[in-house]
């Protein structure tokens, strides 16, 4: 029981749970802003959905390191930047979210899908310059 627990140690787990409610925030804060999905972030992270979830929702309190790890690659950014006490990124220009969720998808591409991904914005960015 709480009481059972000296004050330092019931101030420690109040004070993680309060860090494991903003990273969680933090996460849904940055994946909305790229326009994804929990299952997309889930998928390209190779974590189930329902961690995602659980992460976002404050209610999955202990994630390993290799976990959020793989949400950060998984959203276009580094560890660092996903954690609460990193300093937000102000979205500058509308089209941040944009370059991070291409971003997002070519760091988990295969080297041929790259090749592809490359060709195609050949060929878009070669129209635009017309």
């Amino acid at each position: 029981m709480a009481e059972d627990r000296p004050p330092d140690a019931q101030a420690r787990e109040a004070h993680e749970r309060r860090y494991m409610v903003k990273l969680g925030l933090r996460i849904r804060a940055i994946r909305e802003e790229r326009g994804l999905t929990q299952q997309a972030v889930a998928r390209s992270a190779g974590i189930a959905t329902d961690m995602v979830s659980r992460l976002e929702n404050g209610h999955y309190t202990s994630p390993g390191l290799r976990t959020l790890l793989r949400i950060a690659e998984g959203v276009g950014v580094s560890l660092a930047a996903l954690l609460p006490d990193a300093p937000s990124a102000p979205s500058s220009a509308p089209e941040s979210a944009l370059k991070s969720r291409l971003g997002a998808l070519a760091h988990r591409a295969e080297p041929h899908e790259l090749d592809l991904l490359v060709d195609i914005a050949g060929v878009v960015l070669g129209r635009s310059q017309r």
